[in-house]
């Protein structure tokens, strides 16, 4: 199947063009760096398949025209072309545009929690009520909690545990639902014309809901180390939060919810239909680590 990605430089994107490519298909890349924007000229003639994994995260120093560009305004260009050449798209979204909940449906209302989600339920709000795009030829998934080879954003996380010790917020801090990054290809592909998860919106997550303090535990055992993890009082850590330009770097408001609050999806329609996760986060983990360790990216 001639399939067209967009993102494909990105962690993600790129995991999901490599293994499509694996599987057989033809795959032709989009990256943003190398290609510059996306034009109606950049997409391939006779492409099949589009699936959008591009993506702008709503960190510190983003651009907020260029966030609304990638997450909102690409999946209008992308929608319209589809709609128009009769093409299926596959959209990676995020579960955050439902908000930090635990076991979140895929028919929980949208309360975006920030700025990055905001975009992206703007985004699928333009995908959904596209007059022109049939709901069969387009598939939105919501990846959970993404990490795996490749991912550099959750780098500073394994840093910090390969140094032998971790902060948690109360006693175990949140529960999570950690996706291998292989289960969000799995996903895709099972979302191909004529798949199982072909047309329709999907949660996506790993096997496992799992503490913080669970998951990094998980870590320091594929490093081989011992761990230590040091319970702040979240009453101590709301009070650090109001100490302005004094507050040290790694407190934040956004780390105190995603690391604080019990937030993961829920899978049951994906199981509905067949699909299921193959990773276990031990084993996630230990293909993680072999990764920085092989690129040097950890100290052991």
């Amino acid at each position: 199947m001639k399939i067209f990605i967009t993102g494909a430089g990105g962690f993600i994107g790129s995991a999901i063009s490599d293994y499509l490519k694996n599987a057989g298909h033809d795959v032709s890349d989009h990256i943003r760096s190398i290609n510059g924007d996306i034009t109606i000229n950049s997409i391939p003639a006779d492409v099949e398949v589009i699936v959008n994994a591009a993506g702008k995260l709503g960190i510190s120093g983003v651009d907020p025209v260029e966030l609304k560009h990638s997450n909102t305004i690409l999946p209008s260009i992308l929608a319209d072309f589809c709609a128009k050449h009769r093409i299926h798209l596959i959209h990676l979204s995020t579960p955050g545009v439902t908000g930090l909940n635990a076991n979140i449906s895929e028919d929980s209302p949208l309360k975006p929690w920030g700025v990055y989600e905001k975009t992206k339920k703007d985004g699928e709000d333009i995908l959904r009520k596209h007059s022109h795009l049939p709901p069969e030829m387009l598939t939105i998934l919501r990846p959970d909690f993404v990490y795996g080879p490749g991912d550099l954003h959750k780098l500073e996380l394994f840093r910090q545990v390969d140094k032998g010790w971790i902060p948690l917020i109360g006693k175990n801090g949140a529960r999570l639902r950690p996706t291998f990054s292989e289960d969000v290809c799995r996903a895709v592909e099972s979302s191909l014309p004529g798949e199982i998860m072909n047309g329709g919106l999907y949660n996506i997550g790993g096997p496992e809901t799992v503490t913080f303090r669970e998951f990094t535990r998980e870590i320091s055992d594929a490093l081989g180390k011992d761990l230590r993890c040091i319970s702040v009082p979240r009453l101590a850590f709301r009070l650090g939060l109001l100490l302005g330009p004094l507050r040290p770097k790694a407190l934040s408001r956004s780390r105190f919810r995603l690391f604080g609050e019990d937030h993961y999806v829920s899978i049951d329609k994906a199981a509905s239909v067949g699909f299921n996760p193959s990773w276990r986060v031990s084993d996630g983990i230990a293909r993680t680590v072999s990764w920085y360790q092989t690129m040097k990216l950890l100290s052991s």
